[in-house]
C-alpha cells in the first residue's frame, strides 16, 4: 500500500483540496450540460472538452500530492491555478454586464481552460525551483566531500607524524609541546564535527522551520562570548534594538562562524564591527574585520562566481556553513575582501 510522501503538510494538504474543489465546481455546468442531451454540436463538444480539464483539475490535487517533486510546493501551485480562475472569472463577468450573454457551461469551460494553463505554469515554476534545490543540494554533498576529506587527510597526516616524534622525543618539554599539539588537533576535528551536524541540519531542515529571531540578542550573546575566550580581538557592536528577522534557531552559530573566521584568520589584534540596520527590503547585518582577507579561489566559490572544482580548502567549512544557512532563510549573501579585510553582508527578511 503507498502513502503520501512524508513531506505532505496541512497547507499542502489544503491546497490540493482547493485545486480539485475548483475542478468539482467547474464540473457540475459542463456535466448537467451534456446530460441535458439539448445541447448543439459546437455546444457538445466545448462542454465535452471543459468536463474532461475539470476532471483532471479534480484529480490533479491528488496527483500533486503523490508526486515528489511538487508535494512540497503545492501551495504555490494552488496559487498559480486561483490566479488562473479568479483573472478570467473576472474577464467572464465583465463581458456578462455588457450585455453579451455567456451560457454557464461556456464559462466553467473558459475557466478550466485557464486554470489548466495556470496548473501547468505552477508545476513548471515548482520543476524550477526544484532544479535549484537539487543544485544546491549537490554544491553542498562536493564541498562537504573535498573540504573533509582534505582536513581529515591532514590532521591524520598530522597525528601520525605525531606518534613518530613521541616515540623519538626525550625530553619532556618536546612531549608536552606535541602533546599541546595533538590537544589543537582534537579540539579542531570537534568542531569541524560540531559545524558538520549543524550543516547536516541545515540541508534537512531547509526554509520549512524558520521563525522570528531577535537578531540584536543573537549577536549581544555571540559577541559577549568571544570577548571573554579574544581578549586580545576588539569587537564593536552595533546592533540597534528590536530587529527581528526571520531565520531559524542556528543563527547565533551563524554569527559564531563570522567572528571565528575573523579571529582565527587575522594575526595580532583583530578588529572586528558587527552592524545591523533595517534596509528597503528587510534586515542588513554586516561583519568586517582587518585580516588579510580571503583568497579569490575560496571567495568567488562561496559567492557562486566560480565551479566547485577551483575550490582551495583554506577556508574550511565556517563561510560555507553560514551561505548555506542564509539559502535556508531565504535571504541574501554577499562577501567583499582585500588586504584591508573582509566584508561579510548577511541579507535578512524581516519577521
Amino acid at each position: 500500500m503507498r502513502y503520501l510522501p512524508h513531506t505532505s503538510t496541512v497547507p499542502g494538504v489544503a491546497s490540493a483540496g482547493l485545486v480539485s474543489l475548483i475542478g468539482v465546481l467547474l464540473f457540475v455546468p459542463n456535466a448537467l450540460w451534456l446530460a441535458s442531451g439539448s445541447g448543439s454540436t459546437p455546444g457538445t463538444v466545448l462542454a465535452a472538452v471543459g468536463t474532461l480539464l475539470s476532471t483532471v483539475l479534480v484529480l490533479g490535487g491528488y496527483l500533486l500530492l503523490r508526486d515528489e517533486t511538487t508535494a512540497t510546493h503545492v501551495p504555490r501551485i494552488a496559487g498559480w491555478a486561483v490566479l488562473g480562475t479568479v483573472l478570467l472569472g473576472l474577464i467572464v463577468v465583465l463581458i456578462d454586464l455588457t450585455g453579451v450573454g455567456i451560457p454557464l457551461f461556456a464559462g466553467a469551460t473558459l475557466l478550466s481552460v485557464s486554470t489548466f494553463a495556470h496548473v501547468i505554469i505552477g508545476v513548471r515554476d515548482v520543476q524550477r525551483i526544484r532544479a535549484e534545490e537539487l543544485a544546491q543540494q549537490r554544491e553542498k554533498l562536493a564541498v562537504l566531500n573535498r573540504l573533509v576529506r582534505h582536513n581529515l587527510r591532514h590532521e591524520a597526516q598530522y597525528l601520525l607524524g605525531a606518534k613518530s616524534m613521541l616515540t623519538s622525543a626525550d625530553a619532556p618539554d618536546e612531549r608536552e609541546t606535541i602533546s599541546a599539539d595533538v590537544g589543537e588537533v582534537a579540539e579542531q576535528l570537534t568542531e569541524m564535527h560540531d559545524t558538520l551536524e549543524r550543516t547536516q541540519q541545515i540541508i534537512r531542515r531547509g526554509s520549512r522551520s524558520n521563525s522570528e529571531v531577535d537578531l540584536g540578542e543573537a549577536a549581544a550573546r555571540v559577541v559577549s562570548e568571544y570577548r571573554q575566550a579574544h581578549p586580545e580581538a576588539t569587537i564593536t557592536v552595533d546592533v540597534p534594538g528590536g530587529l527581528t528577522v526571520s531565520a531559524g534557531p542556528e543563527l547565533g552559530n551563524v554569527i559564531e562562524e563570522l567572528l571565528e573566521n575573523a579571529v582565527v584568520y587575522t594575526e595580532g589584534s583583530p578588529e572586528i564591527g558587527v552592524t545591523a540596520g533595517r534596509t528597503n527590503g528587510g534586515v542588513r547585518l554586516t561583519v568586517t574585520d582587518n585580516g588579510p582577507g580571503i583568497p579569490e579561489p575560496d571567495r568567488s566559490v562561496i559567492t557562486r562566481e566560480a565551479d566547485i572544482d577551483q575550490m582551495t580548502h583554506a577556508q574550511g567549512l565556517g563561510l560555507w556553513f553560514v551561505r548555506w544557512a542564509m539559502d535556508a532563510y531565504g535571504g541574501g549573501f554577499s562577501l567583499e575582501t582585500g588586504e584591508d579585510g573582509t566584508i561579510v553582508s548577511l541579507e535578512f527578511d524581516r519577521a
